[in-house]
């Protein structure tokens, strides 16, 4: 018997296993006998979808365009029967158009929408042309899956193939009747996109203008990321850049999502340095940590460039920004280099706080090349801006107390006739400080009593901080009474107020402090206060 013929009677056999056989082998074998055509359509029509399936993928393997009415039918059966029917209306190619031209002029719009998506899979310039015809009047669902099924297909084609469905579709948004239809320039838009070729960014980009509708400018904007998937010009990332602010919030985010996935290389440091100001924060830290990935993955000149365009961010007065770029950089080698120069050249408050905080626990790696920029950003800080000057001079601070210390005197007293505010500010600071000299310390004392009450009370007294800096400095071996003395800030009524205070105290080495303070004051002519310095000095016995 023959063989072939025996095949084909399997395809009557009560087995479901050998009818299934039967078709999956003359599929293989390519029979494209009619007879052999008929009883696989007639199987296809079968209600089981299990020999339905293998009779389409058979017919699709043949080729066999008198299969089409049935397969086009199968396309309302279940998942697998359909994707096996698609694949064989696939395989027919072009010879599929007339009967599909025929089918989609009396479809309903569901059944339009479903015959849609197979035009792209036929393949030829006729299939995209009824595909991109397809898209006009109907719901953007449908027509964002014909798309997909455009994209599917792209992704198999070469350039020159996607060239020319550029082309046709380029010629679908010229035509004023499509432009009228939104949904459909929407597809045509994504369609354009999908082809993935550069030179189609100019076209996209002509339809950001604001002539045209938001959702039609968010189409253009997301599409904008698949033509620039082999890099975005300097055009096209500027324009998204400008988008970004843009007051519709749909084209906005169409531009930021486009610009969250292109490839941007070190070229464009420019352009992100300005992402990285954009009011967007999530675009900002985008921005900032493709400049870190840059800095680590790119090699010399083009890392360094990466780096050094985050340093003005990362002293920027936009803490959130600032502490994101400077994480990134201090992550980078050499990055405590790069930070203290950041904070040398730092101008607000908020930004050199970041870099402070980050640079005072690594100051030890700091080099003296570092530590002398920083010595000298915040000595020239100290007199106009001292908030910042004292965040700069933090990391010495941390690595060198005494350079640290030695400006601050220098400094203060350079000011002190010129600016005593901030001369007592930067003494302040500077005795309070552990790098401290106790002259530094009594300093401090003395601009305090200067804004005393100096009421000699006992009570009053009690809990003054000015005076019991003194007493720990008289413990040092500090000579209180003779500083106080010499001190020519200090009027006679401070004096009497700090000689009482000691002269009351039960230690005698605190008392002959008192003592000597108040017998210098009671030499000092026949004033109120030399008669009180006296009486006190009686009173006490001293």
């Amino acid at each position: 018997m023959d063989p072939l013929k025996r095949i084909v009677e399997l395809l009557d056999d009560p087995t479901p296993r050998k009818r299934i056989a039967a078709a999956v082998v003359l599929g293989e074998l390519k029979v494209r006998d009619a007879a052999v055509v008929a009883r696989l359509i007639e199987l296809a029509r079968h209600e089981l979808d299990a020999y339905a399936e293998a009779a389409i993928a058979a017919l699709g393997q043949l080729h066999a365009v008198k299969a089409l009415p049935v397969l086009l039918d199968s396309l309302n059966r279940g998942r697998e029967v359909q994707a096996a029917a698609r694949a064989a209306i696939a395989a027919l190619g072009e010879a599929a158009l007339p009967e599909l031209k025929g089918r989609l002029a009396a479809a309903t719009p569901e059944a339009r929408a479903v015959l849609s998506q197979l035009l792209p899979a036929v393949g030829g310039k006729q299939s995209f042309e009824l595909t991109l015809e397809g898209l006009r009047g109907q719901p953007f669902d449908a027509i964002n899956k014909v798309a997909l099924s455009v994209r599917h297909e792209a992704r198999e084609m070469s350039e020159a193939q996607r060239r020319v469905l550029k082309t046709q579709a380029l010629k679908f948004l010229e035509k004023k009747k499509n432009l009228e239809d939104e949904d459909a320039t929407r597809g045509a838009l994504k369609i354009l996109g999908f082809l993935e070729l550069p030179e189609t960014q100019d076209d996209l980009l002509a339809f950001l203008s604001p002539k045209h509708a938001p959702l039609v400018r968010m189409e253009a904007a997301t599409a904008m990321r698949f033509a620039c998937a082999k890099g975005p010009s300097k055009k096209a990332l500027r324009k998204l850049m400008e988008l970004l602010e843009d007051p519709n919030v749909h084209v906005a985010r169409g531009a930021r999502d486009s610009l969250t996935v292109m490839k941007i290389g070190v070229e464009f440091a420019d352009e992100l340095a300005e992402l990285c100001a954009s009011k967007d924060s999530s675009v900002a830290l985008w921005a900032i940590e493709h400049l870190g990935t840059l800095a680590v993955e790119e090699k010399g000149a083009a890392a360094k460039l990466a780096a050094r365009t985050l340093l003005p961010v990362a002293r920027s007065g936009d803490r959130a920004h600032a502490e994101a770029a400077a994480k990134v950089v201090v992550a980078l080698e050499g990055g405590e280099s790069l930070l203290a120069e950041a904070l040398a050249d730092a101008e607000v408050e908020a930004g050199a706080q970041v870099l402070a905080d980050i640079l005072s626990p690594l100051a030890q790696k700091l080099t003296r090349k570092d530590l002398k920029r920083l010595l000298d950003a915040g000595g020239k800080n100290l007199g106009d801006a001292l908030a910042v000057a004292r965040k700069q001079l933090e990391p010495v601070r941390a690595a060198d107390p005494e350079a640290w210390a030695e400006l601050l005197r220098e400094k203060a007293k350079a000011l002190g006739k010129k600016d005593p505010a901030r001369a007592e500010a930067l003494g302040q600071l500077l005795g309070r400080s552990t790098a401290a000299t106790p002259d530094d310390r009594f300093g401090v004392v003395v601009q305090q009593l200067l804004h005393h009450s100096l009421d000699p009370h006992p009570r009053a007294r009690q809990r003054d901080p000015s005076l019991a800096e003194l007493e720990r400095l008289h413990q040092e071996g500090f000579a209180v009474a003779e500083q106080v003395m010499k001190a020519k800030a200090l009027s006679d009524e401070a004096r009497y107020y700090v000689g009482v205070h000691f002269a009351e105290k039960p230690q005698f080495e605190l008392k002959n402090v008192g003592a000597e303070v108040l017998e210098q004051l009671s030499t000092k002519g026949k004033g109120k206060l030399a008669k009180a310095a006296k009486n006190k000095m009686k009173l006490l016995e001293l």
